[in-house]
């Protein structure tokens, strides 16, 4: 009775998952890959123009092989890319060497999919690897972005939808685990999405600063997994941020198990602050002035930067000792880090701040319940402070 109720639950199964894709014509690999990589393409927005170029001279280039296989789930809009007929629905590509972005190449048409609904994001996850099972898995963000605030993140315009930060911690579960995260959007190197992304991935690779429209370089991605399809999520991490030459800031950060010491560092270093501020709020001012912030970003400031002015400008041993510590910790997951001279002091993750209470807005009562305020003392210093 038991086999009975099994082969039922995997039938069941099979036709969800042949549900979700349409009228497929996946052909699913031999023998199970090294990696697959996912690229979550939300370009039903004024990004739409670029769609089909990453696609086509990206993806394609280095494409999908028995060691590495490449999915791409793409959204299109009614931009200015009349390309293939100008498609605008969702198509669902299997990437092959040299593939073009046109409708007979998807191996589904998903139709009008909210990109901004985690269902969209699940539906990929799941059918990418009940296709192509590998042993490690990498996914990619493609789209708008601005690390936890709401409103920004994989915009999609007809669906008038973004995937904000409760959907994607909704969503976790049923992704299951995922090797490298990589977020080719603006500003979404901040410890607030790394802690989203703590032991549900080992490593993430993302910019703390506008990412311009080259941002991730995936055809350098792909040729290095073809060359050494055995590379780590640390390797692929940093190879994903090595490759985004054109931007001002970008790095990759470790939020496996390494990360827990830098969230128990903010969270100690957090008490140290409230519970000195009110002997120290004047070298507090100056240490928050003189940190790095982002353009068009004023509240994303430098993590590391932030801590060593406030290391520079307080003299009480106790802050000393725990703004050192915060400083350590960024250096122990941060794997890789790169920025312009006009950022020479920044170190690869942001943390929101604020230093005013006419800046304690909706997104800041958002920030509230995230859990990144919720396992650290942070935003109990900076609801003190921000007076």
């Amino acid at each position: 009775m038991r086999k009975i109720k099994i082969a039922l639950s995997l039938l069941t199964v099979s036709i969800i998952l042949a549900t979700l894709a349409g009228n497929t014509h996946a052909a699913p690999p031999t023998q199970r890959a090294k990696w697959t990589v996912m690229v979550y393409i939300s370009g039903d927005n004024n990004l739409e123009d670029y769609v089909v170029s990453d696609i086509e001279t990206e993806l394609a280039p280095t494409g999908s092989s028995a060691n590495v296989q490449v999915v791409a789930l793409a959204d299109r809009g009614p931009g200015y890319d009349t390309s293939y007929g100008d498609w605008q629905t969702t198509k669902l590509f299997h990437v092959t060497q040299g593939m073009t972005a046109s409708p007979e190449n998807a191996v589904a048409d998903w139709g009008e999919r909210n990109f901004g609904d985690k269902q969209t994001l699940i539906d990929f996850v799941t059918w990418t690897k009940a296709n192509y099972p590998a042993d490690h898995y990498a996914l990619y963000f493609w789209g708008h972005g601005w690390n936890w605030h709401p409103d920004f993140v994989m915009q999609d315009d007809t669906d008038n939808d973004t995937l904000d930060m409760e959907e994607v911690e909704a969503a976790l579960p049923s992704l299951g685990f995922i090797d490298m995260v990589g977020f080719d959007g603006c500003n979404m190197a901040s410890i607030e999405v790394q802690l989203l992304w703590h032991r549900h991935a080992t490593a993430v690779a993302h910019s703390q600063e506008w990412v311009g429209g080259e941002g991730l370089q995936y055809d350098l991605i792909l040729a290095q997994l073809a060359a050494n399809p055995n590379m780590t999520a640390d390797q692929v991490a940093i190879a994903s941020s090595q490759s985004a030459i054109s931007d001002k800031t970008w790095s990759a950060v470790a939020v496996d198990s390494r990360f827990d010491a830098l969230l128990n560092a903010v969270d100690q270093w957090s008490v140290a602050l409230n519970n000195g501020l009110g002997a120290h709020r004047k070298k507090y001012d100056r240490a928050f002035g003189a940190t790095r912030s982002f353009w068009q970003a004023p509240m994303d400031k430098d993590l590391y930067d932030m801590a060593f002015e406030v290391h520079r400008n307080v003299a009480d041993t106790n802050i000393k000792t725990r703004s050192q510590a915060v400083m350590n910790a960024v250096d122990a997951v941060v794997l890789h880090e790169r920025h312009v001279n006009a950022y020479a002091d920044v170190h690869g993750i942001t943390i929101y701040h604020i230093s005013r209470a006419t800046q304690k807005d909706s997104d800041y009562t958002y920030y509230r319940g995230l859990d990144f305020a919720l396992q650290t003392g942070w935003d109990e210093f900076l609801d003190a402070y921000a007076r």
